[in-house]
């Protein structure tokens, strides 16, 4: 005979089961599967719209984008066939385990005079309870196999789309214009090392064109206990051509080389001879070393969505560089400027 400890216990491991029990009523219809596979269709749906959006705000580069959204709505609809058979399949399996356990509870209510049985009946329950749960994970994790992949690059894609987002939001708020037919193909947050002890050194953005290598200020400067106060500093801190630059090399500093760090080394005509800057972000210095290389070699060209505008690129070609008047260099000419005036005599020419 059992004792009056063990029947104690065993109804309270029936209690703690039957609310698991009755927890399982929802699982086993797999509708957080349900919920993945609606949130993953509406992500697939979205994103040439997604894309199309960027393309409007003029960044012209990374053409995969497109491809990759038209792979995935081709593999989706194979993948979300699959998915619902299975989960029809498997849900169906599930929703009879779980009502054939049902009748026990009712059969370990009507032992509560029987110890002996009553603890049998209970531990019963409790295994067909477990197994029933394990089969429920089981089941999950051979539906969402079949589209944890996809699912994976799709999240990527999109956290590129956020990347191209904020470049743009960068660019459109720049204290300075961009060149004409200048397009960004990478922007970072980031810091100069100007002075070479951390102190003072100017936070703001890194960009990476199709022309230039620029840094910006952007922070907010004097604060006092790092909280309070303080201005906010923005302005253009310098530009290079790309041909200006002639080294590049990456060193990382800080807790376990934490701080990504370029260092160039730049040509005549430069501003700089060196120049410095650590790179903040998802990004490392070392990718950032090879885009740059890619860019300066022409490797990007066929990474264009948006070709340039050839009669644009014409004019600039034909664009003169000297003053006809005073034979004063003339300044570069800006993103959607036709005209430029001279600096030394006033002299307007138009392109």
């Amino acid at each position: 005979m059992s004792d009056s400890t063990s029947f104690d216990s065993a109804k309270s491991t029936f209690a703690q089961t039957q609310t698991k029990y009755t927890s399982l009523s929802s699982q086993v219809r797999l509708n957080s599967i349900n919920g993945e596979v609606s949130s993953l269709a509406t992500l697939v749906a979205k994103l040439p719209a997604d894309i199309g959006e960027v393309r409007k705000r003029n960044y012209v580069f990374r053409s995969y984008l497109e491809h990759k959204a038209e792979v995935f709505g081709e593999h989706w609809a194979d993948i979300r066939r699959r998915v619902e058979r299975n989960l029809d399949t498997e849900t169906a399996s599930l929703v009879k385990q779980y009502d054939d356990i049902t009748p026990a509870i009712d059969r370990i209510g009507r032992l509560e005079n029987l110890p002996d049985r009553y603890i049998d009946a209970v531990n019963d329950f409790v295994q067909k309870v477990t197994q029933l749960e394990a089969n429920i994970t089981s089941a999950t994790e051979r539906i969402s196999s079949l589209y944890t992949t996809l699912k994976t690059d799709v999240d990527d894609t999109n956290n590129q789309l956020n990347e191209i987002r904020w470049m743009c939001d960068e660019r459109d708020e720049a204290s300075f214009k961009f060149l004409a037919e200048e397009n960004i193909f990478l922007a970072a947050r980031a810091e100069w090392l100007a002075t070479g002890k951390g102190k003072d050194d100017p936070d703001g953005v890194l960009y990476l064109t199709d022309q230039r290598l620029i840094f910006e200020q952007k922070e907010t400067v004097g604060k006092k206990l790092g909280i309070f106060g303080g201005k906010k500093a923005q302005e253009l801190e310098w530009e290079i051509p790309l041909h200006q630059i002639e080294g590049l090399e990456h060193e990382n500093k800080g807790f376990f080389g934490g701080k990504d760090i370029i260092h160039f080394t730049l040509g005549s005509g430069a501003r700089y001879p060196k120049i410095s800057v650590e790179v903040k972000g998802a990004t490392t210095n070392k990718f950032w070393i090879a885009q740059i290389q890619r860019m300066t070699k022409g490797e990007t060209a066929d990474e264009r969505a948006i070709p340039p505008d050839a009669e644009m690129l014409t004019a600039l070609r034909n664009a003169p560089t000297q003053c006809h008047v005073c034979g004063g260099t003339l300044p570069m000419l800006t993103a959607g400027q036709l005209q430029m005036t001279c600096d030394y005599c006033g002299t307007v020419i138009r392109i």
